[in-house]
């Protein structure tokens, strides 16, 4: 009881009101601390409303000619929702002061305590964050929206408009800012230092999560005393070298089994760059992960293990090399950096490194169709840190000293002697050099939801912005179910922010909104502008290494973004030219690898919310996999039905 009252106190500021009162509503409210919060502000407004009125009626028996000539009107207050029997009160046009059109809704009539229960009980208004206990008003401004304002909050929460039937508006109790000029802020924002998503992707035990932990290490992401912990750690169960690894790999079941199985998000930043980096798993079993995280990215780090044995295992049949670099592509990775990791095992052998480097372009440009230009290759030791951040020098010899104090012994300082043939940049000064994609901010908001949870302050659900923006108090949509919440809070990088923009990886904290109507896939959008929800839709797709050919009725499981639907190959449209993008055959009976063809795909199940590649370059890409293979990766062309 003691923390619901200290949490209803902190929403309503300085209100002068007993912490009696303030125990009733929330046991009244069966300890729902938005409500209780809600009902008591709308107490204090009446109060202040009978205050207010009664002032002015005194003013115009004292002075009525002045009143008259003045202009001035009795200050309005919150209206409550009219009952049948009362006439919509009228709207008058005024003028705000950031020059807005707005129209006051006037309601003369006295809120009483029976009503507001009544009312607030029913609808399942709640949604409240904290604000002054100044009288709200509700104004419409110009644009047709919504919005609570008061004059001393600076947040602002729109309320929506008439929602689809059976959808409650959450109650918006939050009072009116300046709406922030996001395009402009994101201009600003870019003109320091641009951002970018990095995923890092390879086969299993490729050290993709040691390169990173000590990538962040080296970086001042991660303090010295939390590595020897790990490291500590990881003796105590016989894996001593998966101390940094263990700064991206957290689970208890993913240190015990030595493996990444979920994407671990973490940020840092370069000269340059802002980073949100992305741990993706490379056993063939968590492929679905690696899909929803490499979605997520603009650019991605290949981590191949140049071990005598180990990387043909990964790069020739049923390694993850070739399948990872083929999803990346085909989920829009245009730049590539290649990480050669574990050359200090092979004693940093230019001969090994260019064997490496002249199997992975060939297939990178042939097959992946990666253009040679974007694919760069980085010798480095993730373990002993060599070439990440800085290379060896006399009497600085990069060996993993973050996790040991060992001396170094001949076999490491011998880096200085075999690892001079290399020339070229280190690992952090060549990814601070790519390019940051043109980010579609002015479209319809869009952003996919991969992590829900319920927090303390609503529901929460974390994404990337895939377009458009959105700042806090907005009124948005989750499809599919055209449900309406708005943002209370949000984070980037676990900070508190105002705004985010497309490319951002961002928290949000919803209101007005159960958790059982938001899930992983989940796309949150602008309400005057929903995505698409279908079950049927047409794709052009590319075939890769299939085992039999693909005919219609060949069943699938289709990835998108964090959505993993059954279904299956209804139509086979036409084969076309790769390269003229003309059709060379129409209704072919099947199928085979590397061709590209126009086909319909109906899922089996639910409708997902999906949009054109024309209209959306990052919810327009689907993937195709039967039987733990991927067998094709295509775009959306059209879609041919609408809602379940």
């Amino acid at each position: 009881m003691s923390d619901a009252i200290e949490d209803v106190k902190a929403m309503l500021g300085g209100a002068n009101i007993s912490v009696k009162e303030i125990e009733d509503a929330v046991w009244y409210y069966y300890f729902d601390v938005d409500k209780a919060a809600s009902y008591l502000i709308d107490q204090i407004t009446a109060a202040e409303q009978k205050k207010q009125k009664a002032a002015a009626a005194a003013a115009k028996k004292a002075a009525p000619s002045k009143s008259t000539q003045s202009g001035t009107s009795t200050p309005i207050g919150t209206p409550k929702l009219p009952s049948k029997a009362k006439e919509t009160p009228k709207a008058t046009p005024t003028k705000g002061q950031d020059d807005d059109i707005v129209e006051f809704l006037d309601d003369d009539e006295d809120v009483t305590d029976h009503q507001l229960r009544f009312d607030m009980s029913a609808m399942n208004f709640g949604a409240s964050l904290k604000q002054s206990p100044a009288t709200p008003k509700l104004a419409l401004k110009s644009t047709g929206t919504p919005l609570l304002s008061s004059e001393k909050s600076g947040v602002s929460t729109p309320v929506g408009s008439a929602p689809p039937s059976g959808v409650s508006t959450p109650k918006a109790s939050t009072k009116l800012g300046k709406r922030i000029d996001v395009v402009a802020e994101y201009q600003k924002r870019v003109a320091e230092k641009e951002s970018l998503n990095l995923v890092v992707i390879g086969h299993v035990d490729a050290g993709k999560s040691t390169l990173m932990g000590h990538l962040l290490y080296l970086q001042g992401e991660v303090n010295e005393k939390t590595i020897r912990k790990h490291e500590r750690d990881a003796q105590k169960i016989g894996k001593a070298s998966f101390a940094f690894a263990w700064v991206l790999d957290e689970t208890g079941e993913e240190r015990a089994r030595g493996i990444t199985m979920d994407v671990g998000v973490t940020k840092f930043e370069t000269e340059h760059r802002r980073f949100t980096l992305l741990d993706a798993p490379g056993h063939r079993d968590f492929i679905p992960n690696m899909i929803s995280g490499t979605a997520q990215a603009d650019v991605a780090i290949l981590v191949v293990d140049a071990t005598t044995g180990e990387f043909e295992s990964g790069f020739d049949a049923n390694g993850q090399t070739k399948e990872h670099a083929l999803l990346a592509r085909s989920l829009g990775v245009q730049q590539l950096v290649i990480a050669v990791n574990k050359l200090d095992v092979v004693q940093w052998s230019e001969a090994r490194f260019q064997e490496i480097v002249s199997k992975l372009e060939s297939f990178l440009v042939k097959d992946a169709s990666f253009k040679k230009t974007n694919l760069i290759f980085i010798p480095c030791s993730g373990f002993t840190g060599e070439n990440l951040v800085k290379r060896s020098k006399k009497g600085n010899i990069c060996n993993g000293s973050a996790v040991s104090d060992a001396p170094v012994d001949a076999s490491v300082s011998s880096v200085l002697e075999d690892f001079a043939w290399y020339k070229g940049a280190t690992l952090v000064q060549t990814i601070d050099k790519l390019d940051a994609p043109t980010r579609a901010v002015e479209k319809p908001f869009r952003m996919s939801v991969t992590d829900v949870f319920k927090g303390t302050g609503g529901v929460s659900a974390a994404g990337r912005l895939e377009a458009g923006h959105v700042q806090v108090g907005e009124a948005i949509m989750v499809m599919p179910g055209s449900e309406m919440a708005v943002v209370k809070t949000m984070e980037v990088n676990d900070e508190p922010v105002r705004w985010a923009a497309a490319g951002d990886s961002v928290l949000l904290t919803l209101s007005g909104i159960d958790i059982l109507q938001v899930s992983t896939g989940s796309v949150l959008c602008a309400r005057d502008a929903p995505i698409p929800v279908t079950t049927h839709f047409a794709a052009q797709i590319v075939v890769f290494d299939v085992k039999i050919p693909i005919t219609v009725g060949f069943p699938i499981i289709m990835h998108h973004q964090s959505h993993n639907e059954p279904g299956t190959i209804s139509k086979l449209v036409a084969t076309i030219d790769k390269g003229t993008g003309e059709i060379v055959k129409k209704s072919p009976r099947h199928l085979a690898k590397n061709t590209t063809a126009m086909v319909e795909i109906k899922l089996n199940g639910r409708a997902i919310p999906l949009e054109t590649f024309k209209d959306s370059k990052e919810l327009g890409r689907v993937m195709l996999r039967k039987g733990g293979d991927t067998v094709a990766a295509g775009i959306v062309t059209k879609i041919l039905s609408f809602g379940s």
